[in-house]
Parts: C-alpha cells; structure tokens; sequence
C-alpha cells in the first residue's frame, strides 16, 4: 500500500514539470514618442496628461518559434484641477510586429480612468498577453 502511494506520488511530481515554461528573453519593445504621452480631455472637459511610467514583462516559448509575451503597463494620470471627480478615457494598444513590420498579434484594452477629488497623479497597472514572432518587435502606445 505505500509502495503503491510512494509510486503515484513519484508519477505525480515528474508530470509536473511538463507544466515549466521555457523563459526567454524577450523581443524589443518600442513606444514611440507621439503614442506613449498624451494630453486628453476628461469627462469634465479638463486637460489631462496620460504616460507610460513602467513596464515589466515576461516572455517564453510557446511550443513553437513565436514568443508568449505577458506585460504590465503602468499608466499614469496627471491633472491640474483636482477640484472634484472626473474619469478620462484611456485606450491601449500593444501590437507586435514580424521581420517585415507586418502586423502578427494584437491586444487592446479600453477603460475610463477615475481621478478622485484631491488626487493630482493617479497610476493604473494593466496586464496584457500577446504572440511575437521570432526576430519580431512590439509597439505600445495610448490615446
């Protein structure tokens, strides 16, 4: 009887490591300048400056040759009038690209951001998944 536990325990614990992924480092990731700041308008209609202020990303092999890209991107939120409440809206595009700059993968995330009553910076961490080719680029931007 513990012979038998011992053996499927054993079966077990070596089927678990089909579950490791194979970490690699991660393809260049590109926010040109036009797409990583902005200034919008809120639903008050009051100026607010939105910009990247941080990414971390993890990268492994799929199975194949493309890259599994997973990252967090740090938005952060700057107004003036801190007077009251206002949302702004916030969309997020992370795209990668081939050899060719064609495009390979896509993901986008639309989301109005709250600015609360007396808060003149506000950051918002937001996670994103993507397929990279091999040799590929990503390309992040907001509007």
């Amino acid at each position: 009887m513990i012979r038998a536990f011992i053996i499927i325990s054993f079966l077990f614990l070596c089927g678990c490591s089909t579950f490791k992924k194979d970490v690699v480092e991660c393809p260049k990731l590109i926010a040109p300048k036009k797409a990583a700041e902005i200034v919008v308008n809120s639903e008050s209609n009051s100026p607010v400056y939105l910009g990247f202020r941080g990414v971390q990303k993890f990268c492994f092999k799929d199975g194949g040759d493309d890259i599994e890209m997973e990252l967090s991107i740090n938005v952060r939120a700057i107004r003036n009038d801190t007077t009251k409440e206002d949302y702004v809206p916030v969309f997020i595009s992370v795209v990668s690209v081939d050899l060719n700059e064609k495009e390979f993968d896509r993901d986008e995330f639309k989301y109005s951001q709250f600015l609360l009553k007396g808060s003149k910076i506000v950051d918002r961490a937001t996670t994103f998944d993507l397929k990279v080719p091999a040799g590929g680029q990503v390309f992040l931007g907001v509007r």
